[in-house]
């Protein structure tokens, strides 16, 4: 059995991503992909024994990225509105300076290789994200929404306020952060 190399397995996932920015998860040919690693075939099945295995495998990877990110931010703040603004500057941001993983996501979550049970599984990595919105209700700040429709409204905050910076619309600077946080802030305060 040969042992696996952490370079080769981040090339794979790079390119993986590339290929699904180029062309879409269906783009996603395990001989083209080993090809652009400047791998064999069989080798990348040493990695991901299926098309199924590395996909998911990805989407995990920038699951637990983004719970990182997530827990090193949420830690400098103490009061609940600097860690609920923590944790939309680090959507914001995270949007912006990882687009092919944000397109990755988007189109994992639409196929057929999208499995749920991931969230289920990874529930330790995202427990700062739990606790921040359980002590939100608890304190009275947010309204008694459930976690997936306040983060369901950060989130498409975050993406349309990312394409209005994309086009030139907004500027990305503490204004237009203090303007959309605000929106935030308004659209769950109790």
């Amino acid at each position: 059995m040969k042992l696996k190399d952490s370079n080769k397995e981040n090339a794979i996932i790079e390119q993986t991503l590339d290929i699904v920015y180029e062309t879409g998860i269906a783009g996603v040919k395990m001989s083209k992909l080993a090809k652009r690693v400047g791998i064999s075939p069989s080798t990348l099945y040493v990695y991901f024994e299926t098309k199924e295995d590395l996909i998911v495998s990805v989407a995990r990877r920038i699951l637990k990225n983004i719970a990182a990110g997530l827990e090193s931010v949420l830690a400098e703040s103490t009061s609940f509105e600097n860690k609920l603004r923590a944790k939309w500057i680090h959507m914001v941001q995270f949007t912006i300076n990882h687009e092919k993983e944000i397109n990755f996501m988007d189109q994992w979550k639409r196929s057929p290789y999208f499995d749920k049970n991931i969230f289920k599984e990874m529930k330790d990595g995202f427990k700062m994200k739990m606790m921040l919105f359980q002590e939100g209700r608890d304190s009275g700040y947010l309204k008694d929404l459930d976690d997936n429709i306040i983060h369901a409204i950060m989130a498409g905050i975050a993406n349309q306020t990312v394409t209005l910076i994309k086009a030139g619309h907004l500027q990305m600077n503490q204004s237009t952060l203090d303007l959309t946080f605000s929106i935030i802030r308004d659209a769950l305060k109790r």
